[in-house]
């Protein structure tokens, strides 16, 4: 912000964000007979709760709000109208699913660039959606002085301005604006016809402006606060082990031995001097039809166990432990196949830098040639396959004199395949050296 000059100027630092909306809405609490006197739930009015609605809001630090941003899924209706009593400036867009994409932001970026100042540059804070990184979208935001500025992965609940202070209030008061007209007539449904009017009412029920601007304040986004987060929440998760303090199993223990370790307590004595003398004598616990339930329970526990053919070497105080390698391939637990990862994006934060820029479409550039040579490569595997289904005279797989079997004829010089009635039914043996008339030239 103080590279481009708008530390100070709350009216040109934007959020954007997508939201679902459910026809349903949430159920409030009610007064109701208690469960034992009542059977089922108490009743109460509801709409339909499987479908919803995206609409994409943008609001600024200063507290203005861009018109919403509403994405229907297809088909798109002839002469249905959908924005009346709507807020004043608000558009509607199709996609497959309903959902937000790259083609649909940039139509949405075309709506900010409608509804914001003349002045500017301005900046528009994004999340890392695959929806939001496109060079065309990063060429259009750069050509109207847009700067994109895309918030860390997996920070948008505490950075995001929009989850943090208005999507909050704005879904009570959709659900009460639900609730209010189910109230007032049962048999209404909510529908795409009435939802930018409901969503409008929606938003008159909370104080946008305040909202918007203690939004940006609690982000730390503006006024510019670097200490409202502390280091301690962008630090990694510690696992369960290591938040209750469990014991680590010891790489040196077969899964039997730390098995009787837990459980010795709640086994019976005549069970507990069984196990310990078979494990004593060299023999491994888990070869016991019976071990099934403790390695079940030791899971539960501890997690996977050690595999029974991964111990080597295992210590025990009268001799050493040994496993057949029979029975540790039966008690080997399946692995399962790790699945490909993602090759997720090296973009940087400012994505509509012009070197930034200048990579991607060198990448993109790049992309294109090699699905070039990959269509090239398709191309002549085709044509040479289809130029052994045609005659090179009559262009045909099947000569127009004949519609029985015919015979081919290869040319010996360019490898092309002529019919037999085309070329004037020569007999040629297999020793001889047949040359097209293309190649006798």
């Amino acid at each position: 912000m103080g590279e481009i000059g708008i530390r100070h100027e709350p009216e040109k630092l934007f959020n954007m964000d997508e939201s679902g909306f459910d026809f349903g809405g949430k159920g409030e609490f009610v007064l109701a007979p208690t469960k034992e006197l009542m059977k089922g739930n108490p009743p109460r009015l509801t709409g339909n709760k499987k479908e919803r609605l995206t609409a994409a809001f943008c609001i600024s630090a200063a507290g203005a709000l861009i018109p919403p941003f509403l994405i229907y899924p297809e088909p798109k209706p002839i002469n249905a109208t959908f924005l009346d009593n709507a807020f004043p400036g608000t558009e509607i867009q199709y996609t497959k699913k309903g959902w937000m994409d790259s083609a649909t932001f940039l139509l949405f970026l075309r709506h900010l660039d409608r509804h914001i100042l003349s002045d500017r540059p301005v900046v528009l804070l994004i999340d890392s959606v695959s929806s939001h990184m496109s060079v065309d979208i990063f060429q259009f935001a750069k050509e109207k002085n847009i700067e994109l500025y895309r918030l860390l992965p997996n920070s948008t609940h505490f950075l995001q301005p929009l989850d943090n202070g208005v999507f909050g209030g704005l879904k009570k008061s959709w659900n009460t604006v639900l609730r209010r007209r189910l109230q007032e007539d049962p048999g209404a449904k909510t529908t795409k016809l009435v939802f930018a009017e409901l969503l409008n009412k929606a938003i008159n029920g909370i104080d946008m402006k305040r909202a918007a601007v203690s939004a940006f304040r609690a982000t730390g986004t503006f006024p510019i606060n670097k200490n409202r987060h502390g280091p301690e929440i962008f630090a990694t998760a510690r696992s369960f082990e290591q938040e209750v303090g469990l014991p680590e199993r010891s790489p040196q223990k077969t899964s039997a031995q730390e098995a009787m370790e837990v459980f010795s307590s709640v086994l019976s004595t005549p069970v507990r001097a069984h196990y310990n003398k078979r494990m004593l004598e060299g023999c491994d616990v888990e070869t016991s039809p019976s071990f099934a339930t403790y390695r079940r329970l030791h899971m539960r526990a501890f997690g996977p166990i050690i595999e029974a053919n991964a111990v080597t070497n295992s210590q025990s105080t009268a001799a050493d432990i040994t496993v057949s390698t029979s029975i540790g391939d039966c008690c080997q637990l399946p692995m399962a196949t790790p699945r490909p990862r993602r090759r997720k994006l090296d973009l940087p934060n400012h994505v509509t830098d012009p070197a930034h820029i200048k990579s991607m479409c060198l990448k993109t550039l790049q992309k294109a040639r090699k699905l070039g040579e990959k269509e090239k490569k398709a191309k002549a595997k085709y044509m040479a396959a289809k130029g052994r289904e045609t005659c090179k005279l009559c262009k045909r797989t099947h000569p127009k004199t004949s519609s029985e079997a015919v015979d081919w004829i290869a040319c010996d010089v360019c490898n092309g395949w002529f019919h037999v009635l085309c070329v004037g039914n020569i007999q040629i043996t297999v020793m001889e050296e047949f040359v097209c008339i293309f190649c006798k030239k």
